[in-house]
């Protein structure tokens, strides 16, 4: 591999920092808040906005309508191109509650100066996924005003945050545009800022609701306690049993030695994720069993529990309903929907009283650790950092990779650009120079070795 046809990278860079800054501030100060949150026109507007950003950096770019809100596509096509790549990212962002929040509004973005990161930019979608896409970008531009024979397309979509529940439609209806060799994805973290990483497999979720109606009304405790069914404590009797419950591990298959060597050299630190996600204390503080437990099994988790009185103060009711919301993260070796039918069969042999509404799936995947574009992503990371990249796994989930490879009917591989302090889906999140600085070489350097053949 090798070549370098785009000369003059440093300067290229070192030139993109007001580029990058304006074009992040344009899509940040669009609040393009997932669907079915607010109104979809802000992201409507926002994914003009994005395309308009898309045409003025030399690509083709088209806004692809859906069922839902629609994705953007930018093309910088070659006649001749040795490697075709797809690179995708997301332009819906979680809500923000400006409460929470530092800034007094979280869809202006703030700029500061840092001894280490050079300039923070604050707001949210700066980490998730704006900036990143905004390194991919630049550097696709790059590549193609060089001549470089690869063809690179840039898709950005709108519902990432919800699962992607349109996205395949998108995909089918560019599905020849899109004909690429690879998918690479920038939508997930570094374990630690001193050490660059590939995630290499991603877990998947699966969400219900489960809810329990025991009478017509509230009724009072003096006079039906003890006697009336409570559905609040049920439930949570239920998800203790979940919690406890074998089920939901089958068909785990435990990390080979290498991928277990490519955890303990990412660099995870106790203290810097206890400190990057605010965490009071653990579950354990064995550095490999918190990597284990958030990259390499499955996990169940209660997000919330309603019924009964909810407002300030106390009241002696027997709730009348209640309502449990439960996920579980799934690893590649697992099957979403099995694990719905699996749970639903456990509750209802619980009680069969209690309903199970199974909201959402998104299956698991395992990406290539071997190939040329695993390579050149190696190359291209070590380049840009100084540093050999280490492969991980990522706890989370994103719902349009296992469709990007099920419809293209290719190999989607990472290039990670966060770190656990940039904040996902957190009150105060933000990206950094240092690390679009770290996007921009990489993404170039990748295309430079693809192009070389």
């Amino acid at each position: 591999m090798g070549g370098h046809k785009l000369e003059g990278l440093k300067d290229r860079v070192d030139g993109s920092e007001p580029w990058f800054r304006e074009n992040l501030r344009t899509l940040v100060e669009h609040p393009t808040i997932s669907p079915g949150k607010t109104d979809d026109a802000p992201i409507v507007a926002g994914a003009e906005a994005a395309r308009e950003i898309m045409a003025a950096a030399g690509a083709s770019a088209e806004i692809v309508e859906c069922s839902g809100t629609p994705s953007v596509l930018g093309r910088f096509a070659h006649p001749d191109p040795v490697a075709r790549i797809v690179v995708y990212n997301h332009l819906d962002v979680q809500p923000a509650d400006p409460e929470r929040w530092q800034q007094a509004d979280p869809f202006k973005m703030e700029v500061e100066a840092h001894p280490d990161r050079d300039w923070i930019y604050k707001g949210r979608g700066t980490t998730d996924d704006k900036g990143p896409g905004l390194c991919a970008l630049r550097a696709a531009s790059w590549a193609h005003e060089a001549g470089l024979p690869i063809d690179i397309s840039v898709l950005w979509e709108t519902e990432e945050e919800i699962g992607s529940p349109n996205f395949a439609e998108v995909v089918q209806a560019r599905r020849e545009q899109l004909a690429c060799d690879a998918v690479i994805v920038s939508d997930t973290i570094w374990p630690s800022d001193a050490q660059p990483a590939i995630s290499t497999g991603l877990r998947g979720s699966l969400q219900a609701m489960i809810r329990l109606r025991t009478a017509g009304k509230h009724a009072h405790s003096g006079l039906v306690g003890g006697a009336a069914r409570n559905p609040v404590r049920e439930l949570a009797a239920i998800a203790t049993a979940i919690d406890g419950a074998r089920f939901w591990h089958e068909g785990v298959v435990p990390p080979s030695k290498d991928e277990l060597d490519g955890f303990m050299r990412s660099g995870f630190d106790i203290e810097y994720f206890k400190s990057a996600h605010d965490l009071h204390r653990l579950e354990t503080d064995v550095p490999l069993e918190v990597m284990l437990r958030i990259w390499a099994r499955p996990t169940f988790e209660v997000h919330g529990i309603a019924g009964g009185h909810m407002g300030a103060g106390l009241k002696t009711i027997v709730p009348d309903h209640a309502e449990l919301k439960i996920s579980f993260r799934l690893v590649p070796t697992q099957d979403a929907r099995a694990l719905g039918e699996a749970l639903t069969r456990f509750v209802h042999a619980l009680d069969p009283d209690v309903e199970v509404e199974v909201s959402g799936y998104l299956e698991p995947y395992q990406g290539p650790t071997a190939g040329s574009v695993h390579d050149a992503i190696v190359a291209g990371m070590t380049e840009a950092t100084g540093r050999t990249p280490v492969n991980v796994r990522e706890g989370g989930s994103i719902g349009a990779v296992p469709v990007l490879a099920d419809v293209l009917g290719v190999p989607v591989h990472f290039l990670p650009l966060s770190l656990p302090e940039h904040g996902y889906h957190a009150p105060n999140e933000r990206f950094d120079w240092a690390q679009a600085r770290v996007g921009m070489v990489s993404f170039a350097r990748v295309f430079d070795h693809l192009a070389a053949g």
